[in-house]
């Protein structure tokens, strides 16, 4: 009786979790769509990068996989770096983060449902690089599987570092140079692992499936520490 009320408990305070980071989430996403400016910049950014990249690739043969490949990770940094001047540090500017803070559902919760927008943020708009670069360049290897997969759990990790460097320098004076040196060192290791398995995926050769195992429990176990240490950093600022 005891541990039925006890697990009837537990799960009464997901799902609470659950619809707070949904509400949280959707604010964010509403926010987001009546600032037309900077969201359709982004997606202008995207989509010219996109086009640049395909412009100086296209009829290159032997570059197309590794510059493809440092287009894309040069794109997702600064998609990284864009979101972590708008996360957290946005919500001080408009003085709705001690709101935030305040609210019962946990600081874990509040970091998980910003992760979550910005994983959804970063993951469209590198969409809209890979479509545009693989359309104008005449790329089709840019629409496998593979590599969209790598997109995505690279969009996940550089997700969690934005979050994560939102949160520790919010009030810094100094954010505007800090953070994109921040986001720059703790990029740099999974980029390591990263770069072989996202050229290979380019050129058309075969991924090992231990390779992207290994990078999907990278990108998973890091969002889930900074999510752990979101608890002392949003108690401390």
């Amino acid at each position: 009786m005891v541990k039925g009320l006890r697990d009837a408990r537990r799960l009464g305070e997901v799902m609470s979790g659950i619809r707070a980071i949904a509400a949280i989430v959707r604010r964010d996403i509403l926010l987001d769509l009546r600032r037309r400016v900077e969201a359709g910049s982004m997606l202008v950014f995207s989509l010219a990068a996109g086009v640049l990249a395909a412009y100086v690739m296209k009829g290159v043969a032997g570059v197309n996989a590794a510059a493809a490949s440092v287009s894309l990770v040069l794109v997702l940094i600064f998609l990284a770096v864009f979101g972590s001047l708008s996360s957290f540090v946005r919500e001080a500017d408009r003085g709705t983060l001690d709101g935030l803070r305040l609210t019962p559902v946990g600081a874990e919760v509040v970091f998980l449902a910003k992760f979550v927008y910005s994983f959804a943020v970063i993951t469209v708009q590198a969409l809209v690089f890979i479509m545009s670069v693989g359309l104008f360049a005449q790329m089709e290897v840019m629409f496998n599987p593979v590599v969209l997969m790598l997109m995505i759990v690279s969009s996940m990790y550089l997700a969690a570092v934005s979050s994560f460097t939102s949160a520790i320098l919010v009030f810094s004076e100094a954010r505007a140079v800090l953070m994109p040196v921040m986001v720059l060192v703790l990029v740099l290791p999974y980029v390591q692992s990263a770069a072989p398995s996202i050229v290979a995926a380019l050129a058309g050769g075969v991924v090992n499936v231990m390779e992207m195992v290994w990078l999907m429990l990278a990108a998973s176990m890091f969002a889930g520490i900074t999510v752990w240490l979101s608890r002392y950093i949003l108690e401390a600022i």
